[in-house]
């Protein structure tokens, strides 16, 4: 019993230590901590459509300031693509999931269309150094709701659109303004120098 709990052990502290699964590159890659990106090329692929709820477009417009403004912040976004370090295609899925009672009891209270239940966010970032690519890497994140201090005051919105049937139209401006966050853990994550 002592052998497996010593191989249990030395199997977790092996996992804690090795870098996450989702980086994927032909060889071992460390990128310099100052190291600036240009963002090349952006996709985004929307899904869930209503009337209620942002147009494509402003999603795909709102999306790309808000990780142009997160890496600037950061102080790692390039002032042009010629000065940049490494460029970057970002490819991106985000799905909204709204409220469709057909006619159940809830219909009583919404009607259909009017509430975002959740999002789903799906991404794929290729990080490119001299016309090659260095790395890529992609994360699927779905179901997310409205949480931290932020969230909560968009939850109670939802809650009263609800409660008064005018919808939570609102709550999106909160994931397209905080969802790249998590492309930008991901590239800080990468292993450094």
């Amino acid at each position: 019993m002592r052998v497996f709990a010593a191989f249990l052990a030395v199997c977790l502290l092996a996992g804690c230590a090795s870098k996450p699964q989702y980086y994927i590159s032909p060889a071992p890659v460390t990128i310099p901590k100052t190291a600036t990106y240009w963002v090349d090329t952006f996709d985004v692929e929307v899904g869930g459509k209503s009337k209620h709820f942002m147009a494509d477009d402003n999603v795909r417009k709102a999306l790309g300031v808000d990780l142009v403004e997160r890496l600037l912040k950061a102080k790692r976004y390039a002032t042009s693509k010629e000065t940049a370090d490494y460029l970057l295609d970002v490819d991106i899925v985000y799905v909204r999931h709204i409220v469709d009672t057909q006619g159940g009891l809830s219909n009583l209270l919404i009607d259909d269309g009017t509430i975002l239940q959740s999002i789903d966010f799906g991404y794929k970032v290729k990080v490119k150094k001299a016309g090659s690519e260095v790395l890529h890497f992609a994360q699927n994140r779905p179901g997310l709701v409205p949480n931290n201090w932020r969230g909560q005051a968009q939850q109670w919105r939802t809650l009263g659109g609800v409660i008064t049937n005018t919808g939570n139209a609102s709550v999106e401006r909160y994931f397209t303004g905080g969802l790249s966050h998590y492309i930008i853990d991901d590239l800080q994550d990468i292993p450094s120098r």
